[in-house]
């Protein structure tokens, strides 16, 4: 036995075989800088690259200065995840050797991760003139460029990525990441299906393509997509993200699957306790203070927060977008802090040291979320709420903010947080007049028909959803269904359904993006929105029902799917909760054919809005802030992270 044999296995792709020979060879050879460093190779080629680095210590130990050694260390704790001692590692081995388009690479990789996408860009250039057709390198190098806000650059690396290497699913699985962000999910549904074939395990790719595909409502094999995905998860592989998971399934044990396979390692970190009766600071983390739907939501608790009791901060990662929204969340806020340019560590580290006693996370798996600030213990209360409707399956979330309907008692098995209940999870802005409605005519519907309404993403139409609408339509004639056309297909895919269902593909008019204003005042044009399930209207449905529009939901066992419900249970309006489909269509349709009711329904709501906290953003925030001071309290008498609910005044 030897180290060139378990070489020769190692060059010829039997890396188990070779990582089996080189631990003979090493406990028969301590010494053998060879055989460790092989086991380090092949274990990291294996996907362990914990037992590669122990392996690879050994050898760095016997020969501190073997360029291979050094080159695959940095390789290791780039796939650790360890991304400060990865650019140390990478340093190390491009003293050795500084023309490594290898180590280039993962020196690249781990500046991105550590907040520095410019210097990651110049890394992965050098990479590039060492080595002109580095697939991995133009890969990471378009993800650069998109960190930079440099879409069309980032495409023309993506494409030449693809064009070098047109079987490489990771050069397919990069660029249909950006093109879902650039807004064109057909043509990243194409790169998808072509990872999925090269790869069906490719981490995610199947849960991305039902994502892409559902994005233009392209439902073409979805049945047997969501068997697939629910077979992987079974089997603890990443078949889906977790916010995708949200949308997929109605099954809250499923989700907690698919966020702990993302869930980033914890970091131990020491847990400061605050000080007993001083002003307790709370930081919200998040990508999205500007014009977006979670700031819209959050506006008015901010600028509700009492001043005696609590310092507010923002630890902001978006971009500087500008808008009055910015503008009124930065006025409320006692200090917005941008940590952009800063690594995960970083940004715990900074958080600890301004005492934040509670980190309150907006995002979750959310695009641009950054759980990995969390996992690194960036307060000693951490929480998660209103950005994403999932458990985070991790042990360093300590709170999810919910409520009795959306997280009933007895579901809480499915969660790894404990559960705050308040009377309300999610917070409602003031309603203001705002822009006035447009004519119908002017939006494309009828005056005379019924118009039930959709506005939701058109990601969250599944095709049980779409015949539950054709059987509405069917039944109840005079009637038009009002969608929001997100992407460009969404029209023609929907309509080709309805005509299949016996529909007149001309009953359903598409709202085309607008301003949010203008999007706002178009709501009160619908006489009745329908929910969505299993992830149903959140925002949306606050915007309907705000704007004096009834909504019909029928929530499921999912956070996700029970938001609608919650609203319409605070304003005493719990018969547009349906039990079941059939009850859903029923409900509609008898609304349709009765225009008194359905008047009747309106003034109802109408009176509930001004005689509930459901739009009373002040009133939300005692009872948010009462929970802030329990979860404080809990702390610092060292009593453990349980769950508790807030009662209404």
């Amino acid at each position: 036995m030897t180290a060139r044999k378990a070489y020769d296995l190692y060059r010829g792709g039997r890396m188990a075989e070779a990582a089996a020979l080189c631990e003979q060879v090493a406990a028969d050879d301590p010494g053998s800088v060879e055989a460790w460093h092989l086991l380090g190779a092949a274990r990291l080629a294996l996907g362990d690259p914990a037992s590669a680095l122990a392996a690879l210590d050994r050898a760095l130990a016997l020969d501190p200065v073997r360029a291979g050694v050094l080159s695959a260390r940095a390789a290791a704790l780039v796939a650790l995840g360890r991304d400060d001692e990865a650019l140390a590692a990478s340093d190390a081995a491009l003293a050795r050797d500084p023309d490594n388009a290898t180590v280039l690479n993962a020196r690249g990789v781990a500046l991105r991760r550590l907040g520095r996408p410019a210097e990651a860009l110049a890394t992965y250039d050098k990479a590039l003139a060492a080595s002109p057709g580095f697939v991995d390198a133009l890969c990471n190098r378009g993800v650069a460029l998109s960190d930079l806000r440099r879409f069309e650059l980032a495409l023309a690396a993506h494409d030449q990525a693809c064009a070098a290497a047109p079987d490489y699913p990771q050069a397919l699985a990069n660029r249909a990441a950006l093109l879902m962000l650039l807004g064109r999910p057909g043509e990243a549904a194409r790169d998808l299906e072509r990872v999925v074939a090269l790869d069906p395990r490719h981490p995610r790719a199947l849960g991305d393509l039902l994502h892409a595909r559902r994005q233009v409502c392209d439902w073409r094999d979805d049945a047997a997509l969501l068997a697939a995905i629910r077979a992987e998860l079974a089997a603890g592989r990443p078949a889906i993200g977790p916010f995708a998971a949200l949308s997929a399934f109605d099954d809250p044990a499923l989700h907690r699957v698919a966020a702990s396979l993302a869930a980033p390692p914890a970091v131990p970190m020491p847990v400061e306790r605050p000080i007993p009766g001083s002003q307790v600071l709370v930081a919200y983390l998040s990508a999205d203070l500007h014009d977006h739907a979670t700031a819209r939501l959050l506006a008015g608790v901010l600028e509700a927060h009492n001043r005696a009791r609590f310092q507010i901060v923002a630890l902001s990662y978006g971009p500087d977008l500008g808008g009055p929204l910015r503008r009124r969340i930065d006025a409320a806020l006692d200090r917005r802090i941008d940590v952009r340019q800063m690594s995960d560590a970083q940004v715990a580290a900074l958080a600890r040291a301004l005492g934040v006693d509670i980190l309150v996370d907006l995002k979750g798996y959310t695009q641009d979320g950054r759980p990995g600030i969390l996992a690194h213990r960036a307060a000693p209360v951490q929480v998660s709420w209103l950005g994403y409707p999932g458990t985070l399956a991790s042990a360093y979330v300590d709170y999810v903010i919910a409520d009795p309907v959306v997280l009933p008692p007895g579901a809480e098995a499915d969660w790894s947080e404990a559960v705050v209940r308040l009377p309300l999870y999610q917070p409602n802005d003031v309603p203001s007049p705002g822009v006035p409605s447009p004519a119908r005519r002017a939006a494309g519907l009828p005056d005379d028909a019924v118009v039930f309404g959709c506005l939701n993403n058109p990601t969250k139409i599944t095709p049980e959803v779409f015949a539950a609408w054709m059987a509405i339509l069917d039944r109840a004639p005079n009637t038009v269904l009002w969608l929001y056309e997100g992407s460009p297909g969404v029209a023609d895919n929907l309509r080709a359904r309805a005509r299949q269902a016996g529909v007149e593909p001309a009953r359903l008019v598409f709202a085309a993006p607008a301003p949010h204003a203008e999007h706002l005042a178009r709501q009160g044009l619908a006489d009745l929105m329908l929910d969505t399930w299993p992830y149903g209207a959140h925002t949306t449905a606050s915007d309907a029902l705000g704007k004096g529009v009834p909504l019909l939901t029928l929530p499921g066992e999912s956070f996700a799917s029970r938001v609608a419900a919650s609203l319409l249970a605070s304003l005493g309006l719990r018969d547009l909760i349906a039990a079941d489909v059939e009850a859903y269509v029923a409900a509609a349709v008898r609304l349709a054919g009765d225009r008194a009711a359905l008047q009747a329904l309106k003034v109802r709501l109408g009176k509930a809005l001004g005689a509930t906290a459901v739009f009373d953003p002040a009133a939300f925030t005692d009872r948010l802030e009462d929970a802030f001071e329990t979860m404080t309290l809990r702390l610092v008498a060292d009593l453990p992270h349980d769950g508790f609910d807030i009662d209404p005044v």
